[in-house]
């Protein structure tokens, strides 16, 4: 059960990954076929590629909370086939009449549609994968999960160049009968993971149930004479309606909503650490996309703009893309795999501050010896090597841990919601990043050249990942080996958040870590025991400290 929840996670978020990368890809064709490569419809362009990020908000908001209400394998499904629906349907865009750029339009609404199902998928596979997993596993599990993000990126830009070559890039305002086939296939293709899961009916039931069910379980009748009157007649006395009002009372335990666990103060600060770390790590990693162009262009001495900056839209364009982002991609993929290795060992913590740190230096080093480096042949190879250390530092890093860090740091019952919250948050980021990069890298190129244009704004994303290294050192807790609240309900611990119990903030509002059907071993906490006796009590230390009370 524990490796089918794993295969279903690490494929959904393939999906997730192809799909949002792979229009980077087909976005430059459908330009140069639709608007041949000018400006008339550069609007209509940036909105068909970027439609799929505002959906991935909105569907990382609403499906990690439509996790925690229906369960995490039901609303997988829903965002697997929202997946599967947008891929195909922007496979089969067609223009409205005779509008040939109309059919950015369609693929704008279609993209949207996607992302909706592709942002579900972050906090639902997380924490599945988390759940899934015993303590002590649980980090590489989910690394191993997120690590298909790499595998995507480096098979996106492969199977895009293999259909360029296939198929060819179609003419400007082409109408033939292969016209857009390449982009065609690499959009359709964002389908096929959704539909190698279809004989996957459902992650494993074990994977918590959804909170009305845990109502009914929590609801259910108990009858706690028996076992009162086996502990009162220990003592010499019979069982009593208030006795089995105690023991009824403490075999149910306090449901946490979402109100309730914003309403404690103690998850603030977890909530910060994690939101805020997604946050400005989105903003370097998705500015740092904007420089691959440029970068990469000095590198392989592509063709420039006209003010120095990406290459002119052409056909030959999209072969190039390709073979860059595979490039990237390659050296960015062990990142993963060493963050497989080292989750457990290290620890999420420092595994993001060392990355977010060492992000700051590359970028910093890169920014500053650009104009250097560009004028040799070693100088641009040195320059590539620091341009993917940004990734392979990022993927050994935030990348992967803030996928890993709200799914363990949060309650079971608000968990998949303060996930999607999280991610959400990002993608935030994600958004400031690719917006307000490129103003600023223009704003200084036309002021003082491209050479300080780079420079300045590489600098800039040094800084964010300075931030995001004092957010992790401040808000930011390891939780390696520590009993998550509800436990992996494959091989996971049932105990309660030892926190949770000792900081209540006494609104009512108390986590619960046992699953609603262990309920009758729910623990609770005595404010009045002796130093010497633990925290927690069950039933039957309950029963008969009410009884010495009388």
């Amino acid at each position: 059960m524990v490796q089918r929840n794993l295969i279903i996670a690490a494929v959904s978020n393939l999906s997730t990954a192809y799909n949002l990368v792979v229009i980077n890809i087909a976005h430059v064709i459908i330009a140069y076929q639709y608007c041949g490569g000018e400006d008339e419809c550069s609007a209509q362009v940036e909105a068909a590629a970027t439609a799929s990020l505002v959906g991935a908000i909105l569907g990382q908001l609403t499906f990690g909370y439509i996790g925690d209400c229906i369960g995490r394998g039901p609303a997988l499904q829903i965002t697997m086939a929202l997946s599967i629906l947008g891929a195909l349907v922007s496979a089969f865009a067609m223009p409205f009449g005779n509008d040939q750029p109309s059919v950015l339009d369609f693929l704008a609404i279609s993209r949207f549609v996607l992302g909706l199902g592709v942002g579900g998928v972050y906090p639902l596979s997380a924490t599945i994968a988390t759940e899934s997993s015993s303590d002590a596993e649980r980090g590489r599990n989910a690394s191993i999960v997120f690590s298909m993000q790499g595998v995507a990126y480096l098979t996106a830009p492969l199977l895009g160049w293999a259909l360029l070559s296939t198929f060819g890039v179609p003419p400007t305002s082409a109408a033939g009968s292969n016209s857009g086939t390449a982009w065609r296939l690499m959009l359709g293709c964002g389908a096929l993971p959704g539909i190698a899961l279809l004989p996957f009916k459902s992650v494993g039931s074990s994977i918590h149930k959804p909170q009305s069910q845990a109502s009914e379980a929590i609801d259910a009748p108990i009858n706690p004479a028996p076992d009162s009157a086996v502990i009162m007649s220990a003592h010499g006395a019979a069982a009593t309606d208030d006795t089995s009002a105690v023991v009824d009372d403490v075999r149910k335990p306090s449901k946490l909503t979402l109100i309730g666990a914003l309403r404690q103060r103690r998850y603030w600060g977890k909530l910060i650490g994690t939101a805020g770390g997604w946050f400005f790590f989105d903003i370097t990693f998705y500015g740092n996309a904007l420089f691959q162009p440029t970068v990469l262009a000095a590198v392989f001495n592509v063709e420039k703009g006209a003010e120095g900056g990406a290459p002119p839209v052409t056909g030959d364009l999209a072969h190039n893309l390709c073979a860059q982002m595979a490039v990237v991609g390659a050296i960015g993929l062990p990142g993963y795999y060493v963050a497989v290795w080292l989750m457990d060992s290290m620890g999420r913590r420092r595994i993001q501050m060392q990355g977010f740190l060492l992000m700051a230096i590359t970028f910093a080093t890169l920014g500053l010896a650009y104009e250097q480096l560009e004028l040799s042949a070693a100088g641009r190879i040195a320059m590539l090597f620091l341009y993917g250390l940004t990734f392979f530092f990022s993927n050994f890093g935030p990348n992967s841990t803030t996928f890993i860090l709200p799914s363990e740091t949060f309650p079971q019952e608000v968990r998949s919601t303060l996930n999607g919250f999280s991610a959400a948050c990002g993608k935030l980021g994600a958004t400031i990043g690719s917006s307000s990069f490129k103003p600023l890298k223009d704003a200084l190129t036309n002021s003082y050249g491209e050479a300080a244009g780079l420079r300045w704004t590489m600098i800039a994303c040094a800084c964010v990942a300075l931030a995001g290294f004092l957010v992790t050192f401040i808000f930011v807790e390891d939780r390696r080996g520590i009993a998550m609240s509800g436990g992996g309900p494959v091989g996971g611990s049932n105990s309660m958040d030892r926190e949770a119990i000792e900081d209540g903030d006494g609104d009512g509002d108390v986590e619960s870590g046992a699953r609603p059907d262990d309920a009758s071993a729910s623990l609770i906490t005595s404010t009045d025991l002796d130093d010497e006796e633990s925290s927690t009590v069950g039933p039957e230390a309950r029963i008969r400290r009410s009884e010495a009370k009388q």
